[in-house]
């Protein structure tokens, strides 16, 4: 248990590193400092797409590292270092610079803190495919970790309002103090922790001889279960993400009809409902999984992700008052599914490749997920954006947006959810498939290489 609460406070850290930029990021460079937004949002997508690129490179090293110390301390510890002192000067911006110095200044910083966020996540992850093989504790190590990144998405709402405070006397001190705190003790002493409390178990000898990374790259690629398991992933996390995005639009100009504070009020307990929601179906989603399969499981969570998108065109609709708290319910599992089911499946994957290979190959699997969810976020991020110019969204005509603005917008949350959803559900099909060949094909060799 020591170790599951040390693992769940380096993904706490984690989430915190990953979020809370984007949290403090547009209240303080965009709407304080005057930074123009599309400006901003590159400078934001810039080091996230870099870090996808780095991360396979952190996930060879976390796996080949020789030290006594082992392969994934030193990694987590210089990481939290790093990324604690980064996040912290992140917002030391000076006020007098120009704007466009603000903003390389932001730039930079963000990219090099980023940077060390990667050299902390990777490892911390694959700590949590190593600690144990068991299924049944592997469910619970993942279980764990996700009740950390709930309760930090939740924390992570408020550092805004926090950094408001008159007790700081400006948004700006309030905001650089916010993030010295969180920088040093979320994302720095908590990250710290897993390297301190782990233990590095490893299930297969290392051998004289390793792979080279891109020899390791090529297996990954032709590990057909693999891709099947990233675009499941992928079509989650970025189109299911992007149709999600409409929900706060049509809460402000249908539901709300251009009433920017009830539409927030509204959006506000929405999030609340899907934070509350999501604790919930932690334990809920691990009795289904330990009752009926991975797999299966999954399946019906799927299911009633579809059944949850059509209910969203009734949902979102003028009038509805609390009755939008069902949308948290119906398709709130989906996400736990991908902290908790989707990294277990990964992990599996990740152990058979261990063993075929007799060499170490978490840190690679960890790095491929956490590049998948990575490249995902840009693509909801840049596909929301190019939806609204494309559908005629206007910002500036409030509650006058034209009716096929609006049924755009709901057709995107609605009938795209439920697409991703089916997209997601044919992909499953063929990983299971793929995965009932690989034991038929085991069960055909010769007993002596079985063995081996």
């Amino acid at each position: 248990m020591v170790q599951k609460l040390a693992l769940g406070s380096g993904f706490f850290a984690m989430l915190f590193a990953s979020q809370a930029v984007l949290t403090l990021a547009i209240p303080f460079y965009q709407m304080t400092l005057g930074v123009d937004p599309f400006l901003l949002s590159l400078a934001i997508a810039i080091p996230i797409v870099a870090g996808a690129v780095i991360t396979p490179w952190i996930g060879y090293l976390s796996d080949h590292w020789q030290s006594r110390f082992g392969r994934r301390r030193p990694l987590i510890v210089l990481g939290a270092g790093l990324s604690a002192v980064l996040f912290g000067a992140i917002w030391m911006v000076p006020q007098d610079w120009g704007l466009g110095w603000q903003l390389f200044y932001f730039s930079l910083t963000y990219l090099m803190f980023h940077l060390a966020s990667i050299i902390v996540a990777v490892p911390t992850t694959s700590l949590s495919y190593e600690l144990s093989s068991e299924p049944a504790q592997r469910r619970g190590i993942m279980a764990v970790t996700t009740y950390f990144m709930q309760a930090a998405s939740l924390l992570c709402q408020w550092l805004f309002p926090i950094a408001g405070l008159a007790l700081f006397g400006s948004i700006v001190t309030g905001i650089q103090w916010v993030g010295w705190a969180v920088g040093l003790l979320f994302i720095g002493l908590m990250g710290l922790l897993p390297a301190i409390y782990c233990n590095e178990q490893v299930h297969v000898n290392h051998p004289i001889k390793t792979d080279s990374f891109w020899q390791s790259a090529r297996e990954l690629v032709g590990n057909r279960s693999l891709v099947l398991l990233m675009m499941i992933s992928m079509l989650l996390l970025g189109g299911c993400v992007f149709a999600a995005s409409m929900d706060y639009y049509l809460l402000v100009y249908y539901v709300s009809a251009g009433d920017v504070a009830e539409g927030a009020f509204w959006k506000g307990l929405l999030s609340s409902a899907y934070a509350a929601a999501g604790l919930a179906s932690v334990p809920l989603v691990g009795w289904l999984a330990k009752r009926k399969g991975k797999l299966n499981a999954l399946t019906w969570i799927l299911v009633l992700s579809v059944v949850g998108a059509v209910a969203k065109w009734f949902l979102f609709v003028p009038g509805i008052g609390w009755w939008i708290a069902l949308d948290a319910l119906l398709c709130t599992s989906v996400w736990t599914a991908m902290t908790t089911l989707i990294p277990v499946l990964n992990a599996d994957l990740s152990d058979e490749h261990s063993r075929s290979a007799k060499q170490p190959k978490a840190g690679m699997y960890a790095a491929v997920f956490k590049g998948v969810c990575a490249l995902a976020s840009i693509a909801a991020l840049l596909a929301s954006g190019l939806a609204l110019n494309a559908i005629g969204f206007d910002a500036g005509l409030g509650a006058e947006q034209s009716g096929q603005t609006i049924i755009s917008m709901r057709l995107i949350l609605s009938v795209g959810t439920a697409l991703f959803c089916v997209l997601s559900l044919l992909c499953l099909h063929y990983y299971r498939i793929d995965l009932n060949n690989k034991k038929l094909s085991a069960k055909n060799l010769p007993a002596d290489k079985e063995q081996k």
